[in-house]
């Protein structure tokens, strides 16, 4: 009997050394799993073609990417299946996923770096639909009336507001004049969607030098903001299909239709 109780304590031990994270379920090396509520009988990813999700990354209080359950998508094209493949319709999860894998995941868009080797993921199933219950769902929104909704959201979520058509929100102060048509200037410049996925980057190293006032150098909203900024200033500019992409998308194929855009933007110099 000693023996017996002795192997067991030696395997649980064994067990707990195996598993980086003893309150989560083991799926896979690098995925770890702790249901927070769930749903019996209900469907699940096999019995459906697309999904209405929730999805919040974090990297400790730091969220690095959100999906919001407006944005209802095909699962064949989602980038989190292999997460979602263990939830039913209605339950809640927490992830622990290593950082690695949901880079692969995303690609080739990004996440910002993180210094983490796993991050947590929410991730809650609202709806898994057929192809005519989605149908049925796309009903209530266009592109644009989806785009407004989800940009309302964001903006509520940091606690801005939006004004003349963009919102700039100033990170680091400039110096001097505003840029004036005609002006030469260096930028440089990150762009997001709202999900926090980056989509587009020029760095200083790298800087976009261009005379201010030439049609075709930047979108509409990113002229609308430069002209209110100063040499050395740094600012996010949020800015609606219409005055960036538009319905049709970029030419790239990379932002797709009625998407808000984000932008951090520098302006390096002013000649």
């Amino acid at each position: 009997m000693k023996y017996l109780i002795g192997l067991i304590l030696v395997v649980i031990f064994l067990f707990s050394c195996e598993n980086k994270f003893p309150d989560y379920l083991k799926i896979e090396d690098d995925i770890y799993l702790k249901l927070i509520s769930f749903e019996e009988g209900n469907k699940g990813i096999e019995d459906a073609k697309y999904v209405a999700v929730s999805i919040t990354i974090k990297e400790g209080d730091n969220v690095i990417f959100r999906q919001y359950k407006e944005n209802i998508f095909l699962i064949r094209k989602n980038n989190f299946t292999f997460l979602m493949k263990n939830l039913n319709e209605g339950d809640s999860a927490v992830f622990k996923v290593a950082t690695s894998r949901i880079y692969d995941a995303l690609s080739p868009l990004i996440i910002d770096s993180t210094k983490s080797d796993f991050v947590k993921v929410m991730i809650k199933i609202y709806n898994y639909y057929s192809d005519s219950e989605y149908l049925a769902s796309k009903n209530e929104f266009d592109g644009e009336m989806l785009e407004q909704l989800l940009l309302s959201r964001y903006i509520e979520e940091v606690g801005l507001k939006m004004g003349e058509g963009i919102l700039k929100n100033v990170l680091v102060e400039g110096i001097g004049e505003t840029v004036k048509k005609g002006d030469g200037i260096t930028i440089a410049y990150k762009g997001y969607f709202i999900n926090r996925l980056k989509f587009d980057e020029i760095p200083g190293s790298t800087a976009f030098t261009f005379k201010y006032g030439t049609q075709g150098q930047v979108i509409k909203g990113l002229d609308i903001a430069i002209k209110s900024m100063r040499e050395g200033e740094k600012s996010k500019i949020i800015i609606p299909s219409h005055l960036a992409f538009g319905e049709e998308g970029s030419t790239t194929l990379i932002v797709p239709s009625f998407t808000t855009v984000i932008y951090e933007l520098e302006i390096l110099k002013i000649n």
